[in-house]
């Protein structure tokens, strides 16, 4: 069944803003306050200018290739099948991440006026108690049924939500800076407007909510199968998103830095913790006496991430949608129901959502271990145009970017960075998994179908296990996550930079040639 394109520039762009705005909004300016203090309003804004970058390079592959979950196969095309796979599930197992997070967002902020949703530790830490996980797990399994029904269905559902989540934070922001009690001068006393450094803002990037955040305009790209005019739409609409939720998470930032009260900054920034910081907006409403604007966040609390959670529902199955494509995953979760829905790869999320609720404690925990696969995910796109540019010149490409090349290679190079100021203890972790599921599949293969080894174009997969090994032993030396600390800031981010480079060359150098890339085309398209 052919998936319908049904979706306008305007359902896009809600997509994608509805997919970025939601529990980064509610818990990321804490937790980035926490990292880089005042200094965390030029973290927002450095994530925004990034992202236009790895934006503009995703546009194009979406424009050449319209299909239902097309970012999964990117790799595929120019650097074959085992290289596909490896990434695609990657991809998946990211974006399946990402619900569940949704998921614990709207009980922890539940938990405040719910008290049972969790469970205090000996050491006074936060934890979703028995019924708390019971709760997500029913939320989850909401999430996924609502997305059963047409894709035009959610995009009115979510677009209805996307307004509310735009209106009340914007809103808000507004009522917290105007607020009686405001102090502006919180942006420059407390040990001053960047009290961290700039590790502290490099930090907050990766593992403060922030690279999160912005994650959600894949929701935009993914639906590139399914929208109208797909050349125009998909550039215009996640472009605009970039920048409207940019301005938008500046002004929470902003807002929320110059409420916090004075005496909650007697041990700086990074000790910063208060009553209901659980719900850290609520929390800090209630306390300025802001008591309807507290209750209007306990409500934004179930509706921005409940709202991302479902778009990004959709997401999740249509990347498992396209592994099915290219025989990366049985072919019964590429059957699409009455609704054009891939009702098969829904359920299966659901299950992969599951598993992966349980093991993680708080929505914190849960984002930053899901930072990590996310920007490996950003790195193969770069790539993947520079190869198709230059081995497949001549295919028709409806949005056409210039300076690609240039593009390309400081997208990567971003990536790189965002892969460093991960850290050594979130990386080692990511490492670990990735290089223990391509042995697992490799040995399979063998077992399996020893003589199509030569098939799977081996060879494409080694910068991926250079650049995961070479920024783990880079992290290792750094000051970022627990590193060592042999190598300072400015010295590691330049080794990060070139080593990006140095990659990136690897990894067009080891892509297929034209002709198995032109099969390996029209074996997904066909």
């Amino acid at each position: 069944m052919t998936p319908k394109r049904n979706i306008g520039l305007w359902g896009v762009t809600l997509a994608a803003i509805g997919s970025m705005v939601g529990s980064g909004w509610l818990f990321g300016p804490l937790y980035a306050a926490q990292m880089a203090g005042p200094a965390a309003i030029l973290s927002w804004l450095i994530g925004g200018f990034f992202f236009v970058f790895i934006i503009l390079v995703f546009c194009e592959l979406a424009a050449m290739f319209p299909i239902m979950g097309g970012l999964t196969s990117y790799s595929f095309f120019t650097h074959g099948k085992f290289t596909g796979i490896i990434t695609g599930w990657i991809y998946f197992l990211c974006f399946a991440t990402i619900v569940p997070i949704e998921a614990l967002a709207v009980i922890q902020y539940a938990s405040t006026y719910i008290p049972i949703l969790t469970i205090t530790d000996s050491a006074g830490k936060h934890e979703l108690s028995f019924i708390g996980y019971i709760s997500s797990a029913v939320t989850l399994f909401i999430m996924i049924f609502i997305n059963r029904f047409s894709i035009r269905f959610l995009t009115n559902t979510n677009s209805l939500a996307t307004i509310w989540k735009l209106l009340v934070p914007f809103g808000i922001a507004l009522v917290f800076i105007s607020h009686s009690n405001s102090n502006f001068g919180n942006l420059t006393q407390a040990q001053g407007f960047l009290p961290y450094g700039f590790e502290g803002i490099m930090s907050s990037l990766s593992v403060g909510g922030i690279i999160f955040a912005f994650g959600g305009f894949q929701s935009g790209i993914i639906l590139a199968g399914e929208t109208k005019n797909p050349q125009r739409n998909i550039p215009l609409a996640t472009i605009s998103a970039l920048i409207i939720v940019t301005v938008l998470y500046i002004l929470i930032q902003l807002s929320f830095i110059v409420a916090v009260p004075n005496h909650l900054l007697n041990d700086g920034w990074r000790q910063l913790n208060f009553t209901g910081d659980l719900g850290p907006f609520a929390g800090l409403a209630i306390g300025l006496g802001l008591t309807f604007i507290g209750i209007l966040l306990y409500i934004d609390a179930i509706i921005s991430p409940f709202g991302t959670g479902l778009i990004m529902t959709s997401t999740t199955a249509r990347v498992m949608h396209g592994l099915g494509t290219m025989d990366a995953a049985p072919k019964f979760v590429t059957k699409l129901n009455k609704n054009g829905a891939p009702e098969n790869s829904l359920w299966l999320s659901f299950a992969v959502g599951l598993i992966l609720i349980f093991p993680f404690p708080g929505w914190k925990e849960m984002a930053a271990f899901l930072t990590s696969s996310y920007v490996m995910t950003l790195s193969v796109t770069p790539i993947a145009l520079v190869v198709l540019r230059e081995k497949y010149p001549q295919y028709k490409r409806p949005f056409k970017l210039p300076f690609y090349k240039i593009v390309a290679l400081t997208a990567f190079s971003i990536c790189g960075l965002m892969m460093h100021w991960i850290g050594f203890s979130v990386l080692i972790r990511l490492t670990g998994i990735i290089l223990f599921l391509i042995a697992l599949y490799s040995f399979l293969l063998y077992r399996k179908r020893r003589n199509q080894l030569k098939t799977l174009d081996l060879k494409g997969c080694i910068w991926i296990l250079v650049y995961l090994v070479g920024f783990t032993l880079i992290n290792y030396f750094s000051v970022f996550g627990n590193g060592i600390g042999k190598i300072g800031t400015f010295y590691s981010n330049i080794i990060a930079v070139i080593f990006s480079i140095f990659v990136f060359f690897i990894g067009c150098k080891f892509s297929l040639n034209k002709q198995q890339i032109i099969k390996n085309i029209h074996e997904i398209k066909d």
